[in-house]
């Protein structure tokens, strides 16, 4: 585990400015004081959002690992692959004091590659004010998608749950919103058709959802209609590793948003292909304004936390980029009086995917992309 710091105020021009191939700006390291991060679970599928409920325990979404290798499964060609639906997301629950786990949702849907990585399912997890249990499900495409997989003879049921946000009611996730139907009909950003409700929170008036294929902030009402609290811009213009002496500009991908302590929205960014190192922000949101970058600088982002003191932390899946070789995240924690100032707490993580903070300790979910290699891990907060 390391620790340092890093001013944008000295060096942001060099971390927008980095190679395509996922060169860093050079940090230095030193001891700090924290310990490494423990280890309080293991042996997960996927888990990825994370959050505490009542009594103290903390929940994580696991998006499973697809059809798991079963036979007959309907299966669609991916661009990494064959890409398999199964019933293997869920929803567990975690002692987090003797590093006991016990399922408290199973059968949801999932989405992954044959071998069961890097699968797309249960993505979040966050409890309302009156202390419901919500989760988002994933689905990364077109949801003309759904259509292709019922084709395939996948089970109707598993279908609809792609693309949905839920509540827990007598033990069962119900759908209250249909995320694919509202992308496809209504496309607020207007680029192409794409859907991945992947984390969500709440205002008083709105489950509020980060679509990270639709690149906007979505708010559902309590009746399950959905209308758009915000967009993104795209990135500036870069040159296409892929295809050599054209552009691309990559898509913003707002994938994780939690509301701060001054009620305001915060909206991490992963950033998309070709995955610039130094070029991911996270955007302060008010509903009705304009949305203004609150801290910048960061590679691909996947998940943001408050401290209790009004910091924030910010997680990178990959700190060298997803274009890049390697797969080491970062934590870093962000100084609420100066947002150019980011502290590095942590780089032993290894494609991290969620985050949550509890008085002074960070959870965070690690692992995320080979079925049963998952982890839940604690790091101690100065």
């Amino acid at each position: 585990m390391r620790r340092a710091r890093l001013s944008l105020a000295a060096a942001g021009a060099a971390c927008v400015a980095v190679s395509l191939m996922g060169a860093t700006p050079a940090l230095g390291h030193g001891d700090g004081g924290h310990d490494e991060p423990e280890v309080v679970a293991s042996g997960l599928d996927g888990p990825r959002g994370l959050a505490f409920g009542g009594h103290g325990a903390l929940y994580v979404a696991q998006a499973g690992r697809g059809a798991g290798g079963a036979a007959g499964a309907a299966c669609i060609p991916g661009p990494e692959g064959s890409t398999c639906l199964g019933a293997t997301g869920k929803i567990s629950r975690v002692d987090v004091r003797h590093g006991g786990v016990k399922d408290v949702v199973t059968g949801r849907a999932s989405l992954a590659s044959e071998d069961g990585s890097s699968a797309i399912g249960p993505s979040d997890v966050a409890f309302d004010r009156h202390g419901r249990l919500h989760a988002t499900i994933g689905l990364g495409n077109d949801p003309a998608l759904l259509t292709q997989l019922l084709a395939a003879g996948a089970d109707e049921k598993l279908v609809e749950q792609l693309a949905s946000v839920n509540v827990l009611r007598r033990g069962w996730l119900r759908e209250y919103a249909d995320v694919a139907d509202f992308e496809a009909k209504n496309n607020p950003a207007g680029d192409e058709v794409d859907t991945n409700p992947n984390s969500l929170t709440f205002t008083r008036k709105f489950t509020v959802v980060a679509d990270a294929g639709g690149n906007s902030l979505l708010g559902v009402r309590e009746n399950g209609k959905i209308v758009t609290l915000a967009t993104f811009p795209q990135e500036a213009e870069v040159d296409n590793p892929l295809a050599p002496g054209t552009k691309v500009a990559p898509d913003p991908v707002p994938n994780t948003v939690v509301k701060g302590p001054d009620g305001a929205l915060y909206v991490g960014q992963l950033t998309g292909f070709p995955f610039v190192p130094g070029t991911a922000k996270v955007w302060r949101i008010v509903p009705g304004e304009k949305p203004t970058v609150y801290a910048e600088g960061f590679t691909n982002i996947i998940d943001i936390a408050f401290t209790g003191d009004g910091n924030l932390l910010v997680l990178e899946i990959d700190h060298n980029g997803l274009f890049a070789k390697g797969d080491t995240g970062a934590l870093f924690e962000v100084n609420r009086w100066d947002t150019a100032d980011h502290e590095l707490l942590t780089d032993d993580l290894t494609q991290p995917g969620g985050l949550t903070v509890r008085k002074d300790t960070a959870y965070i979910s690690n692992n995320t992309i080979v079925a049963g290699a998952g982890e839940i891990l604690r790091l101690e907060l100065d």
